[in-house]
């Protein structure tokens, strides 16, 4: 679908680090998708470069301040520590049978929902691309917070 439907996406890292691009925002499917889908840019490596990877949708699901997910005038907020990729699951379920999204983008979506889910603390996103750029097995490990 190309007609434009408002959304804003937001969330809490680090000392406000997130992009404000979808913040109160007239966009396609195709430009929140590639939104969702896009690297932060948040994590870098033991030489301050960049590692690619990081998709602004797993902030959303996993950061430990707050956020907020709106299409139209439904609204998925949340505070400290409250952070949920239910909560993003369903907000890019409303946004797919409203014909927002394509079949192939709402898979992809979902694919990268479960691929955070696995991460699901924006503290070990870092420790896991590096798993992944290294060809490791991730585990999980428990943080300070006791967050998996």
């Amino acid at each position: 679908m190309s007609e434009r439907v408002f959304v804003s996406i937001y969330c809490m890292v680090y000392q406000d680090e997130f992009s404000k691009e979808m913040v109160n925002k007239m966009a396609t499917g195709q430009e929140i998708y590639d939104f969702l889908m896009k690297d932060a840019g948040l994590c870098k490596d033991e030489n301050n470069q960049v590692i690619p990877g990081d998709c602004n949708l797993w902030y959303l699901g996993c950061n430990d301040k707050y956020g907020l997910l709106q299409y139209k005038h439904i609204i998925k907020q949340w505070d400290l520590g409250e952070s949920s990729f239910d909560r993003v699951e369903a907000f890019i379920s409303l946004l797919y049978l409203d014909k927002v999204f394509t079949d192939e983008q709402y898979r992809n979506l979902i694919s990268r929902c479960y691929e955070g889910r696995q991460i699901d603390n924006m503290y070990l996103i870092r420790d896991y691309l590096m798993a992944k750029r290294k060809g490791e097995v991730w585990v999980k490990k428990m943080t300070d917070s006791g967050r998996r």
